[in-house]
């Protein structure tokens, strides 16, 4: 059957080039070139049967320069294209590949069709680039109608040969060509000889209408702890209400020190309607307040478990939460599995 998919490039390593001020990104007509399943789609039969359209973020950026912004141009252009194709591939730069895809599965309600991000540790330009690879193996994804295989109506990343829930990845390394990983989730797929889908851990899409909740709030704050961290800078700025949410990276299990700093941080968190949302500094495992009596002062209603979070997925979702929904709600949507990002 024949699949049509939208590919955006936005930047990244992917699609850079070396100048005297190190790697930048270069223009997708000079990439294309080095693309022989695009340059010439005699290259693999089945490629016969798909139909691309290409489209470039303007501008095209770095990943270090992705911002809410960004994810939103991104989400704009697949929500108006979104009827019109089978399957849509994101090129992206790795450094925050996974903030995006973790952002894109929280705008996006009753996605029933593959948004597939992908990228590349080495430019397309390299002799031994391995964009080729990943790009060619998000087209069997997006475009699984022309492979016959099963659809995966999800935000993912496909990566080396994983096929990644998006909200449930991290960057693993800035060097091995297996730069993301999914500490807590199973692959949604394994892209090898033979292409094996995990179809019991996939979404089997949606029957509501498909639509787009794009807001995102700035007014938070991602807080890791450390032997001796002093929390007083953020009790104050708690106080002067400047900040409505916090990411606490907090050490094990959902682990405190012991002192009346951080009793005091809970209160001024309940009194001026701000939410911590905590979770562990240990890419594997889960938070578990109330296991060790040192997480007794997260026994608040001001606080939400993140259970398995990634960071990433844990400081979009409450940017996203505090975009979109009044303070009241906001406790049940964090505490809630909204898109699979959490056990």
């Amino acid at each position: 059957m024949m699949s049509s998919i939208f590919i955006l490039y936005t930047g990244g390593t992917f699609g850079m080039k070396k100048t005297k001020k190190g790697l930048v990104p270069t223009q997708w007509n000079e990439i294309i070139n080095y693309l022989p399943a695009f340059k010439n789609q005699n290259y693999f039969d089945s490629f016969n049967q798909i139909d691309f359209t290409y489209e470039a973020l303007e501008p095209i950026v770095d990943s270090s320069d992705m911002n809410p912004e960004s994810w939103n141009k991104i989400a704009e252009i697949i929500y108006k294209n979104y009827d019109y194709y089978h399957g849509f591939i994101i090129i992206h730069g790795t450094d925050t590949l996974a903030y995006t895809a973790s952002a894109l599965s929280f705008m996006f309600n009753n996605l029933d069709k593959p948004i597939v991000l992908t990228g590349s540790q080495l430019p397309i330009f390299h002799p031994r680039t391995d964009g080729i690879v990943n790009l060619s193996n998000a087209i069997y994804i997006a475009g699984y109608q022309s492979f016959e295989i099963d659809c995966i109506p999800e935000v993912c990343i496909c990566f080396n040969d994983d096929v990644l829930r998006g909200n449930r990845s991290i960057k693993v390394s800035t060097n091995d060509f297996e730069g993301f990983s999914s500490p807590n989730f199973e692959n949604l797929a394994y892209l090898e000889q033979n292409i094996t889908l995990n179809n019991n851990l996939i979404y089997s899409g949606y029957k509501e209408k498909f639509g787009l909740q794009p807001k995102f709030s700035d007014n938070v704050v991602n807080v890791t702890l450390f032997p001796g961290y002093n929390p007083s800078a953020l009790i104050s700025i708690v106080k002067n209400q400047k900040i409505e949410g916090i990411v606490l990276k907090t050490f094990g299990a959902g682990n405190l020190p012991k002192n009346s700093q951080w009793q005091e941080l809970i209160k001024a968190c309940e009194k001026n309607k701000t939410i911590i949302f905590a979770t562990t500094q240990c890419p594997n495992g889960r938070i578990e307040i109330g296991q060790y009596a040192s997480s007794e002062t997260l026994q608040s209603n001001c606080v939400v478990s993140g259970k398995d979070i990634t960071s990433e997925a844990a400081l979009t979702k409450l940017m996203w939460v505090i975009g979109n929904y009044p303070y009241e709600e906001r406790h049940d949507i964090l505490s809630q599995n909204t898109r699979g990002e959490m056990t």
